[in-house]
């Protein structure tokens, strides 16, 4: 006589087959209660819009004279001016707009010397819209230097400097967005109203 091969048993009458299944519908469900309770608690509950909502209104307004301090670097704005012309030995240059010289320290609170660049800065205007330093117009400015350009600062000290954008005439109201940092150290910014 042969032996009588068993007959396999269907894939649903084997035990661990439901042991799967129990475990994929409980994580179905449990994934299920994440989704709807977070939508939940944003639409019923106020308490996490309140909390929330002084998170965005949380950055400070900085002005001229304020110590601003952004990761491990403090700015201070000392001075800002307007002007169509800037000169030095080097000549003159005009514009159509609008130079704006901002004058401004920065200070090293890293126990590392940090590298300081005029990328670290940007203007923004009311209508959100962002420009660069001129890099080449910081020479014309910045006595016997070029302002902030890959300028090593050592730790606790300060260095000053001038930095020249470049705006339209009828730019009324800006802000300077000072960073944390050049390159892969930044990441973190503030504003200070420049006008």
């Amino acid at each position: 006589m042969s032996k009588e091969k068993k007959a396999k048993k269907p894939i649903y009458k084997r035990w661990w087959f439901w042991v799967l299944a129990i475990i994929v519908v409980i994580s179905i469900a449990n994934g299920g209660e994440d989704e709807e309770t977070p939508s939940t608690k944003s639409t019923d509950n106020k308490a996490t819009e309140t909390t929330s909502t002084p998170k965005e209104e949380a950055p400070k307004q900085h002005n001229v004279g304020d110590t601003v301090k952004v990761g491990k670097i403090e700015y201070v704005v000392k001075g800002v001016s307007e002007t169509q012309k800037i000169s030095n030995v080097l000549g003159d240059k005009t514009t159509e707009g609008k130079f704006v010289v901002v004058d401004m320290s920065i200070k090293n609170t890293d126990k590392k010397a940090r590298m300081a660049d005029t990328t670290m800065f940007k203007v923004k205007t009311s209508d959100g819209t962002e420009y660069d330093p001129d890099a080449e117009l910081d020479m014309y400015v910045n006595e016997g230097g070029i302002g902030f350009f890959l300028e090593s600062i050592n730790p606790n000290i300060s260095k000053s400097g001038k930095v020249v954008f470049e705006l339209p005439a009828e730019a009324k109201e800006y802000n300077i967005e000072v960073s944390s940092g050049a390159g892969w150290s930044g990441g973190e910014y503030e504003q200070i109203k420049l006008k």
